[in-house]
């Protein structure tokens, strides 16, 4: 995958740290979060937990990093980050790559929660016979 996927504007979704981290992009690091034509980027570990949520989880685990070194550290569109957070940076990750927008990403979310859903009533199901 390229470092960056972009949306019809040409304004990025997602940016590695490999390749924000080495453009001029990197004065991300002092504010956590960034305003790049008119669009927010925030960012997010592989979870999906913004800067500042990562920030408080290590001041009261007592670390001294938000984000561990070899961790990945993506700065994203904040319009993306609910997605990104409920797949996952992996799965967020190759949806990109297949070129989905956010409308798509939105509507596999949907079919996901329902499988999910439908998979849970199956087992409470089964449950319920065996327990007859």
């Amino acid at each position: 995958m390229s470092n960056t996927a972009e949306t019809k504007e040409h304004t990025p979704i997602l940016m590695t740290e490999e390749y924000w981290a080495n453009s001029p992009f990197s004065v991300v690091r002092y504010q956590g979060q960034m305003r790049i034509r008119g669009v927010e980027y925030i960012i997010v570990n592989r979870e999906g937990k913004d800067i500042f949520e990562c920030s408080y989880e290590a001041h009261k685990a007592g670390r001294s990093k938000a984000i561990e070194p070899g961790e990945p550290c993506d700065l994203i569109d904040i319009r993306y980050k609910p997605i990104y957070r409920k797949v996952g940076r992996d799965t967020f990750i190759k949806w990109l790559e297949e070129g989905l927008e956010m409308e798509q990403m939105k509507e596999r979310l949907a079919k996901m929660k329902e499988d999910d859903a439908r998979k849970h009533k199956e087992i409470a199901d089964r449950q319920t016979t065996m327990e007859l």
